[in-house]
C-alpha cells in the first residue's frame, strides 16, 4: 500500500526526521521533510501528503493547536508522533485532531502499519455526502451540517463516533468497536470510558429542542447506535 503515498513528517531533532524520513524512504513512501511549522506551512500547498507525522513540541509553536488548524483545511491523515506519553495529551490530541497518537522511540514496522491504517480509514471515508434524517455528514471535510443547513462543530474524536454509528445504521456497535474507532486499538490512548463521555457529548450536541434532532440509543450489551432523528427534544 505503500506506493505513490506521501508522508510529511514534522520533526524538529534533526537525526529522528532523518531516521523516520529514511526509514519510510526505503519502505516505498514519498517523503517531505519540515522541522517547525513555519516549514509545514510552506510545504502544504504543494506537498499533497496523504498522512502527516506531527510532532507536538515544536520550536515555534504547539503542534496540538497547529493539528486542529489543519484537521479544518486539509484531508491528510493526522498522526502524533511525540515523547508526550501522558494519558491527557493522548486524549486531547485524539479528540481534537489526530487519527493517531504514537509515543517515542517508534519502531518502523509499527509506524508503517499505522501509517496504512490511516489510510485506509481515510479512504472509506472519502464517499459522497451521507445524508441522516436531514442531517449532512461529509466525510471528506469532517463536518456536520444541521437540517438548517448550519454547521455543527465537533472534535475528531465525535466525529469518528457519529461517522461510525451513522455507517452501521440502524444496528449498534460495542465500546471495543468505538474504541478502536477512536483509538487504533492503542491500549494507553484512551479507555472505554472515552467512548461514553464522547457520545455523552455527541448527544447534547444533536438534541434539536424544536425537534429533528439525532438519537444515540444505549442497546443493552450491544453498545450504541444511532436512530431516527425525533419531532420533539431528544431524549438523553
Amino acid at each position: 500500500m505503500n506506493k505513490s503515498a506521501t508522508i510529511l513528517v514534522v520533526e524538529d531533532a534533526p537525526e529522528m526526521l532523518e531516521l523516520i524520513a529514511g526509514a519510510l524512504e526505503d519502505q516505498g513512501f514519498a517523503v517531505v521533510r519540515a522541522r517547525n511549522l513555519a516549514d509545514l506551512r510552506r510545504c502544504l500547498p504543494w506537498a499533497k501528503a496523504d498522512v502527516i507525522l506531527l510532532d507536538i513540541n515544536l520550536p515555534d509553536g504547539d503542534g496540538l493547536a497547529a493539528a486542529v488548524e489543519l484537521r479544518l483545511r486539509e484531508k491528510a491523515g493526522l498522526i502524533f508522533v511525540t515523547a508526550r506519553d501522558a494519558e491527557e495529551d493522548r486524549v486531547l490530541a485524539l479528540e481534537k485532531a489526530g487519527d493517531d497518537y504514537l509515543t517515542k522511540p517508534v519502531s518502523v514496522r509499527e509506524l508503517i502499519a499505522r501509517i496504512n491504517n490511516v489510510r485506509r480509514l481515510r479512504d472509506a471515508k472519502a464517499v459522497a455526502l451521507v445524508e441522516i434524517d436531514g442531517w449532512n455528514l461529509d466525510p471528506i471535510r469532517r463536518e456536520l451540517f444541521r437540517p438548517d443547513g448550519s454547521l455543527l462543530p465537533l472534535t475528531t474524536g465525535e466525529f469518528n463516533i457519529l461517522a461510525a454509528l451513522a455507517a452501521a445504521r440502524p444496528q449498534p456497535l460495542d465500546r471495543d468497536f468505538l474504541l478502536d474507532v477512536i483509538s487504533n486499538r492503542d491500549p494507553r490512548s484512551v479507555t472505554a470510558h472515552t467512548v461514553d463521555t464522547l457520545i455523552g457529548r455527541l448527544r447534547r450536541k444533536l438534541d434539536l429542542p424544536q425537534g429533528g434532532g439525532l438519537i444515540i440509543t444505549t442497546i443493552r450489551g450491544a453498545g450504541y447506535a444511532l436512530s431516527d432523528a425525533v419531532e420533539g427534544r431528544a431524549e438523553k
